[in-house]
This record gives C-alpha cells, structure tokens and sequence, in this order.
C-alpha cells in the first residue's frame, strides 16, 4: 500500500469526482460506461488493478488492457493532483 493510505485517498477522491460528472452526462452512454470501468481500474490497488488487467488481457485482448491501464493511470495521477492541492 502507498504511504498514508494514499490508494483509498484516490478512490474516494475519483468516487467524488464521478459523483459530480454524473448529473451533467448521460449515464447511458457509451462514454460514460468507459469512464465508470476507468474509474473502477484506477480506484484498486496496484495488486488488484495488475490481476484485474491481467484478466481483460485474456477476455479482451491486450491492446484493449494496454488502453485501460493507459487511462486509469491518468485518472490515478489526476486524483493525486487533486489531493495534493488540498494539502497545500
């Protein structure tokens, strides 16, 4: 686990954040579903998110994984922007 609890600081910050999108979007929506799987990659642990892509690898392909991971790294990384600015 990241110092201070940091991996359940990111998810509840990208919970919060869904929490805001999802009255302006249509929750229906393509985009939206994509989102919500980032979303829920980017809020596991390193442990879990490796097993969990590791899993869309065999079912989906790898290039499908690859783009998971692409995306649910910088929805990690913008969450701990996020958090950082409310320490400061």
């Amino acid at each position: 686990m990241l110092p201070d609890h940091l991996d359940e600081r990111i998810a509840q910050t990208i919970r919060n954040q869904l929490e805001r999108e999802r009255n302006a979007v249509d929750t229906g929506a393509p985009p939206w579903r994509e989102r919500c799987e980032v979303a829920t990659v980017a809020m596991l642990g390193d442990a879990d998110r490796r097993v969990f892509l590791s899993h869309v690898a065999t079912s989906r392909g790898d290039a499908v994984a690859n783009g998971l991971q692409q995306s649910a790294d910088q929805m990690r990384t913008a969450a701990i922007f996020i958090l950082r600015g409310k320490v400061q």
